[in-house]
């Protein structure tokens, strides 16, 4: 891979993260394309040209959002290697609900107001969000094959 310079002057780093299985499978189709976190550790320096790596977690699921059908047994299982597009920062996960957009952010899911819950019911999240802020990261696929 060739070694570029980021928007902020480093080079891209690679980062790891979880993810509940819903939303890395929804990450691999494409149907997700911004992650929303609060602004701490790995997510409070993230920088346009950053790669990540997400894992699924194996947790319970934080939504109704109905989850596309994997496209192999293993490929739910199997990570997702991502670029960071975009990155922009909130005060709160309405206003990047609303500046990056609902389906963008939490697709199936069917209401702004129950978008913010699902950001809010993940533990720690609540407290964070007004003292933290948020990050809105836009995400697209860099391997080949990662179609549903």
């Amino acid at each position: 891979m060739e070694l570029r310079v980021g928007l902020g002057g480093r080079p891209p780093l690679l980062r790891e993260s979880s993810l509940m299985p819903r939303y890395l499978e929804l990450i691999r189709c494409g149907a997700k394309t911004v992650e929303g976190r609060v602004r701490v550790g790995k997510w409070a320096d993230v920088l346009s040209g950053d790669l990540f790596r997400f894992t699924s977690s194996q947790g319970p699921p934080a939504s109704p959002a109905p989850s596309p059908p994997p496209s192999s047994p293993t490929a739910a299982a199997a990570p997702v290697l991502v670029r960071a597009t975009t990155v922009r920062h909130y005060d709160s996960f309405r206003a990047m609900l609303e500046g990056e957009g609902l389906g963008a952010c939490l697709p199936g899911v069917g209401s702004l107001d129950e978008g913010v819950e699902v950001y809010r019911s993940i533990p720690g999240y609540r407290e964070a969000e007004g003292v933290q802020g948020v990050v809105g990261v836009g995400v697209t696929g860099v391997e080949e094959g990662s179609s549903c």
